[in-house]
């Protein structure tokens, strides 16, 4: 029996692979690999040129109540043991802060491309699947050092199917008292 769920860090990966392909770059060629990015930089603010088109991603799990829903069941392995599943659903929320000169573009192409069919079958073959409401880019420019960089932030939700499976034993015997009282 194995667990269908996947790590903090398999989410990033996968975001930040699928994000880049959105963008149209290839993720794996190394003149791409600073320009989608899971964490923010350790060195301080902002580590990236004024002209460059950068893309964070800041990936977590929302509370809903969707995910307060648990289902179990049990089905026989053999005549001393069950196997018990419990699936429920995870809600992950991913934020894309993108900056640059094309970073209100790199932000709309974004959107725009979590509702093709080959996003939907990505996200389905890690089970993932896009809430899709998902909110306009907005365009706050910021201020740092005495400049202004501009920046465009935007949301997206998704749905995790989550099965963890284990083996349980059946009880054998019980001891059973009755005090008369």
């Amino acid at each position: 029996m194995t667990d269908t769920v996947l790590s903090i860090t398999e989410i990033e990966n996968f975001f930040q692979a699928s994000t880049t392909r959105m963008l149209g770059l290839d993720p794996n060629a190394p003149a791409n690999q600073k320009r989608v990015r899971v964490a923010w930089p350790s060195k301080g603010a902002p580590a990236w040129k004024h002209e460059e088109n950068v893309v964070f991603l800041m990936i977590g799990y929302a509370d809903d109540s969707i995910t307060r829903q648990m289902d179990v069941s049990y089905d026989q392995a053999d005549v001393d043991n069950a196997n018990r599943t419990v699936s429920y659903t995870r809600v992950i929320h991913v934020s894309w802060t993108c900056y640059g000169p094309n970073s209100f573009n790199d932000a709309d192409l974004i959107r725009s491309n979590l509702f093709l069919p080959k996003t939907k079958a990505d996200l389905a073959a890690v089970n993932l699947a896009l809430i899709i409401d998902v909110p306009m880019p907005m365009r706050t420019p910021e201020l740092f050092a005495s400049q202004w960089w501009d920046r465009t932030s935007f949301f997206a939700r998704f749905n995790e199917k989550v099965i963890r499976q284990s083996e349980v034993p059946y009880l054998q015997s019980a001891d059973v008292r009755i005090i008369e009282g």
